[in-house]
């Protein structure tokens, strides 16, 4: 008896070392890439726990312009507190987080104008800046470009945004991800329009180790400066250092180089 209860031991111990083996080598056929984004993904967990949106008050003159930042797909406001901790270092008091959640990229473009327009009767400013990751981009170019924004933001910096497009969004089917697809209306309806008669400095942050934008010069836009960094992944840009320094250096209007 004792005999069977170890022989049964040791086959249950070999099936399992061959089934680990067998992960194992499924694993390592996995895009590194992808590994690194899930762990910058895990490490931003924090941010589920902050609202959802975001009161507009006055919180002084700093001398600098009024900053909104506005979050990609699936993110949320929370997800901006590194960038913002930096920033406030560096001198930003009048920073602001635009959240959505359902909807169109028309629908949060209208939500995002609103928004700018709360921010410009709080301040008595007449200008904002712009810091938008991935999808927040395209969301803040239709505000721009189609309800009237032109005139009121300074800087439009945008960090992974698909701005031609990318094939990664043929992968899910929702309203959001078919605007995002390459040949969809809303990507040729904006960039049919030449934005270097702006009167904004428009700065494109890209990177070549993103798993969400495909291929990587689909973040690259003819009308702005477009910035390289490589080896940042897509959640990345909202904890690196390095894509701090670079997102200060586009506000102030100097030239960037990383």
């Amino acid at each position: 008896m004792q005999d069977l209860a170890l022989g049964s031991i040791e086959a249950i111990g070999g099936a399992a070392k061959k089934l680990g083996a067998g992960i194992g080598r499924l694993i390592e056929k996995v895009n590194p890439d992808v590994w690194r984004e899930l762990g910058y993904v895990s490490m931003s967990s924090y941010s589920l726990l902050l609202p959802r949106r975001e009161q507009v008050v006055d919180r002084g003159a700093d001398g600098l312009v009024p900053l909104v930042l506005v979050h990609g797909l699936g993110g949320n406001r929370g997800l901006w507190s590194p960038l913002r901790l930096f920033l406030r270092m560096n001198g930003h008091r009048r920073i602001y987080a635009f959240g959505y959640e359902d909807g169109t990229i028309e629908d949060h473009a209208e939500d995002l104008k609103g928004f700018v327009d709360s921010i410009l009767r709080t301040t008595g400013e007449a200008r904002v800046d712009i810091v938008a990751h991935s999808l927040g981009g395209i969301i803040s170019r239709y505000a721009i470009q189609r309800l009237g924004l032109r005139g009121t933001v300074r800087t439009l910096v945008t960090m992974a945004t698909p701005h031609q497009g990318t094939y990664a969004a043929q992968y899910a089917n929702t309203t959001l991800t078919r605007s995002l697809r390459p040949a969809s209306d809303v990507i040729r309806n904006l960039n049919a329009e030449d934005l270097t008669d702006y009167p904004m400095r428009f700065f494109s942050i890209f990177s070549n180790r993103d798993v969400y934008v495909v291929p990587a010069e689909g973040m690259t836009h003819p009308g702005a400066e477009n910035v390289f960094l490589p080896d940042v992944s897509h959640s990345q840009y909202l904890v690196s250092p390095q894509v701090f320094r670079v997102v200060a250096s586009c506000l102030t209007g100097r030239p960037v180089s990383e």
